[in-house]
């Protein structure tokens, strides 16, 4: 978790980070411990209010996490954790959901999806429901806290949560047979005032919020570029192309579609990158990082094939990997980049992705990925914002929701001394072969 203080300018003053614990729902639903995280950043309002004019606040936050809040303003549950097992009717809840070509939404695991959260605490837990007054997302739980209103945002309820009818800009039937639609507080824009917090005897304006990914989305969609993918990096890598159509989504391959903090559709694809490329250095026992090596005999005898972290358009791996512990370093970690170059070029290739590409986020710390990657788009443009953005920056554009942005962007150049287009097809055609895409 982390707290930026910004200048007026958006430069960044200073960061401060804790870690965000875990506690639980009657000792068995583990939660984000979000009240201990409240305690944390009221001490740390006050400490820098004293050094510092504060005006405005925004909370940012991951999708999949709600509060339920009773008749006397307590927190029931504050906030529900997405990697937990919610999915234990899953079958059940399939049902009851309204068609992919409404939600634009695949049915997820654990608890990626809001409504199949709510269906297994009414399934197990329907006291919770029966409490509840209101349903928060995240940040809206965040600012509650600080401004004492409740509130919605459009951002966080159209991802990936069921709740959100793209076709008809609307609620989806789902929120009718949870019978949750009074329990949602009114939709407010993300960058609207809903409040103040006295702090040291001045006060800071509490501005709704929004979902996190999008928030990085708008750094770019609120300048004066109109066409581009975006891929938003860290835990996961997320792809943002409003040129894709809505009919060339597909479920089974982690497709869906968000909705920005004014409302548009932005079709979507995703998978956890940034845990692939984790889980990949612990597998293979890499230690010291220095320079990949990457050559033609090494494609060759070695490739990593999908998947290592749940979600995404593949399935779980089964491949050994065994023969490419006993590489060097440089190998396996020029292996782990190829794998992550490649797993990316599918998902743009099924996103239709021929417009300007803008890489933000964790990738762009890695000169391997993000130069292979441009070799095999050859045909599009691949930069990255001088400034790398993230979400807390991304969500300070809400503090002047008027203002346009400038970008600084820097064009990656191609590693072009490997044919990586080659290599990318026999790496391809075993995974269609080995029938690894997901059904």
């Amino acid at each position: 978790v982390k707290l930026y203080l910004l200048h007026k300018n958006n430069s960044i003053v200073k960061i401060f980070k804790t870690k965000q614990k875990v506690h639980f729902y009657k000792r068995k639903i583990k939660l984000l411990d979000a009240p201990q995280l409240i305690v944390w950043l009221s001490k740390k309002l006050k400490i820098i209010s004293k050094k510092h004019s504060l005006n405005k606040f925004v909370c940012t936050a991951h999708a999949s996490s709600m509060a339920f809040i009773d008749e006397k303003e307590e927190e029931i549950i504050a906030v529900t954790d997405y990697e937990y097992q919610f999915d234990k009717f899953a079958k059940e809840y399939k049902k009851i959901l309204p068609s992919f070509n409404k939600t634009y939404t695949p049915l997820l695991e654990g608890g990626l999806n809001l409504g199949q959260q709510i269906y297994f605490l009414y399934k197990q837990f329907p006291e919770v429901l029966k409490k509840t007054k209101f349903i928060l997302s995240y940040p809206q739980y965040i600012s509650w806290k600080l401004s004492n209103t409740f509130s919605s945002e459009i951002s966080y309820i159209g991802c990936h949560s069921h709740f959100w009818n793209h076709s008809s800009s609307k609620y989806s039937s789902i929120i009718n047979k949870l019978k949750i639609r009074k329990k949602l507080p009114t939709i407010r824009k993300a960058w609207e005032i809903i409040g103040k917090i006295k702090i040291n005897n001045k006060a800071l304006k509490i501005l709704n919020g929004v979902h996190d990914s999008n928030a990085s989305y708008l750094y770019f969609k609120h300048s004066n570029l109109k066409n581009f993918t975006l891929i938003s990096s860290g835990t996961w890598y997320i792809i943002f192309n409003q040129k894709t159509k809505l009919k060339e989504l597909k479920a089974n391959l982690d497709m869906l579609c968000n909705i920005d903090v004014f409302g548009n559709t932005v079709p979507t694809m995703r998978f956890m990158g940034g845990r692939e490329f984790d889980e990949l250095i612990k597998k293979l026992k890499i230690t010291t990082i220095n320079r990949p090596s990457i050559t033609k005999d090494l494609l060759k005898k070695y490739v990593i094939y999908p998947s290592f972290a749940s979600a995404g358009p593949f399935k779980k791996s089964t491949q050994s990997l065994n023969l490419i512990k006993k590489l060097s370093n440089a190998e396996k970690y020029g292996l782990v980049c190829i794998y992550i170059t490649f797993v990316l070029h599918f998902c743009l290739n099924a996103m239709n992705s021929d417009n300007n590409i803008i890489l933000d986020g964790l990738i762009t710390k890695n000169n391997t990925i993000i130069k292979i990657l441009s070799s095999l788009r050859s045909k599009q443009k691949i930069y990255i914002n001088s400034k790398e953005i993230g979400t807390g920056l991304g969500a300070s554009i809400l503090f002047n929701i008027k203002k346009k942005n400038n970008l600084f962007l820097t064009e990656v150049l191609p590693d072009n001394k490997i044919n990586y287009e080659h290599y990318y097809d026999l790496w391809f055609n075993q995974i269609k072969e080995k029938k690894l895409v997901n059904a």
